[in-house]
């Protein structure tokens, strides 16, 4: 229904009585609208609206008037309670649970571990310690100091004075070479002499330790002239020559076979001519003459 707003066409000076019947005959928007006006109206009209509107159960300035408590908030019906499975307190009892049951068997699993290797150690028995027989080769220091200073003779004057530093390193190859050699000349004449016996696997890694100390050298370039570059090339075969050798005769001893074959022989004696080149001069131009780099 539509508000009648000719309220404000009253005079002032009505009566009380009037007033009130008057207000009692509008509806609850016209009085509504009388009280948030009250600039436009009588005092007492504006008291008497206040009244009617509340003998109706109306607040008159419901912005001031706080509501019942909860009034406002939305009404949310009841949940039902979520099933047993749904839950996290539940699984989280039973992660805590997997966790501890994992734990107590990877323990158990251990202990058993340990206890099968104590028993296993128990019934092996203290360790049987295996000694590797063998016996000392001499270090030849004098005899390899001997032997450089006759090899470098066999070279030329002008080829000892042409290149100081390369005759010096040529001198620190020369070392390794006639170390290892030496120390193979003996063990294989060693071989020669008597039957050979359980020391020939440990002498022979000693002596092929020496010669990997040449390689290891030979494997840098050292800018030597080309003779002395010559001469180490010979070195390098020979070192070659001798380590196959000498793997070969500590292999077929610990295989139980005669250590000599007509192919290790020959190795033997293509070393020994690579030595005896390196220390004379005939002996190397003949060499060189044959061919035989």
């Amino acid at each position: 229904m539509k508000a009648d707003y000719s309220l404000c066409c009253f005079y002032p000076d009505m009566s009380s009585a009037s007033d009130f019947e008057f207000i009692h005959q509008k509806t609850d928007p016209e009085l509504l609208f009388l009280v948030r006006n009250p600039g436009l109206y009588h005092a007492d009209l504006v008291n008497t609206a206040r009244q009617e509107l509340r003998r109706r159960g109306i607040s008159p300035d419901p912005t001031t008037e706080s509501q019942p408590m909860g009034r406002h908030l939305p009404v949310y019906e009841d949940e039902p309670a979520p099933a047993v499975w749904q839950r996290p307190a539940l699984w989280i009892g039973v992660l805590v649970a997997l966790l501890l049951g994992g734990l107590i068997y990877w323990q158990n699993q251990q202990a058993a571990r340990r206890q099968a290797a104590e028993q296993a150690r128990k019934e092996a028995g203290p360790p049987v310690l295996e000694t590797v027989q063998t016996r000392l080769i001499p270090a030849f220091d004098s005899l390899t100091r001997t032997q450089i200073a006759q090899e470098l003779r066999q070279l030329p004057a002008a080829e000892r004075t042409r290149d100081t530093v390369a005759t010096r390193k040529y001198r620190l190859l020369a070392e390794r070479y006639w170390k290892a050699e030496n120390q193979s000349t003996y063990l294989l004449r060693q071989l020669r002499n008597t039957q050979p016996d359980a020391t020939l696997p440990g002498q022979a890694s000693t002596v092929l330790e020496e010669w990997h100390r040449l390689n290891k050298a030979l494997a840098y370039d050292h800018k030597l002239t080309p003779v002395l570059t010559e001469r180490v090339e010979l070195m390098r075969r020979a070192a070659y020559l001798r380590m196959d050798l000498l793997q070969n005769l500590s292999g077929r001893y610990g295989n139980g076979l005669p250590i000599y074959t007509p192919q290790l022989v020959r190795l033997q004696d293509s070393a020994t001519v690579m030595r005896e080149a390196l220390l004379s001069r005939d002996k190397w131009t003949a060499r060189l003459r044959r061919g035989t780099l």
